[in-house]
């Protein structure tokens, strides 16, 4: 038993290994990123706001220990590949429009304290996920039929076909129907009209499976 047990854990520490460690970061002061918003740029930044980024970056890193790895094993382990690094460090701000995921920079206002109407705390971890499969899908590019297929679509659809499809597999299979429901209600009525028809080629035209099928075929071509 005690064999049987030491495989157990040997196989589980093994298995963990596979999961990137994210660090969430906004250090005293804010983001030299941020700082260049007002100084560079000439986008202002609000005092307020930015030490609210502050304070609840801890916060914010919890979230993600919590549920992100729940995220990601469901993703590799679907999948058969491991992510391409074996840490990533994300980014807050308090300045730019938006999340990106190279460099990977996650727009936090929305879940600020300070916020006029502040998005519900699992986003947060969503919109890590989100970013982190941009890093995670990128070798099907280069033999993806279905990236061919729609090449005359604009670059945020054509990148975002595989991103979520992951997206949908990962709350299907963790049984979160609830967020899929309010991620399908803001993909399809946002202001910008390339995610919206990335997530009706997934979700209306092609089916997720697809281009789930699509990803797991890298790992036997990988051997």
């Amino acid at each position: 038993m005690a064999i049987v047990a030491l495989l157990s854990s040997v196989y589980t520490l093994a298995h963990a290994a596979q999961l990137p460690r994210v660090d969430i970061l906004y250090p005293p002061g804010g983001s030299l990123l941020d700082r260049l918003c007002e100084t560079e740029f000439k986008v202002p930044v609000d005092d307020a706001t930015l030490k609210f980024a502050v304070q609840q970056r801890a916060d914010l890193q919890k979230r993600w220990d919590v549920e992100g790895p729940a995220y990601m094993r469901a993703a590799i382990d679907e999948i058969g590949l491991p992510f391409p690094y074996r840490e990533m460090q994300a980014t807050l701000t308090v300045c730019l429009p938006a999340s990106t995921s190279v460099p990977l920079v996650i727009d936090v206002t929305p879940f600020l304290a300070s916020a006029a109407k502040p998005a519900p705390s699992w986003e947060f971890t969503e919109i890590v996920f989100h970013e982190l499969m941009h890093n995670y899908v990128t070798p099907v590019f280069a033999t993806s039929a279905l990236m061919k297929k729609y090449s005359d679509e604009p670059a945020t659809t054509k990148y975002h076909l595989h991103v979520m499809a992951l997206e949908k597999m990962v709350l299907l299979k963790l049984s979160w129907r609830d967020r899929l429901e309010t991620i399908d209600h803001d993909y399809r009525n946002g202001p910008d009209s390339r995610y919206k028809r990335a997530w009706e080629i997934v979700n209306d035209i092609e089916g997720y499976q697809r281009f789930i099928d699509e990803l797991k075929a890298l790992k036997s071509k990988s051997r």
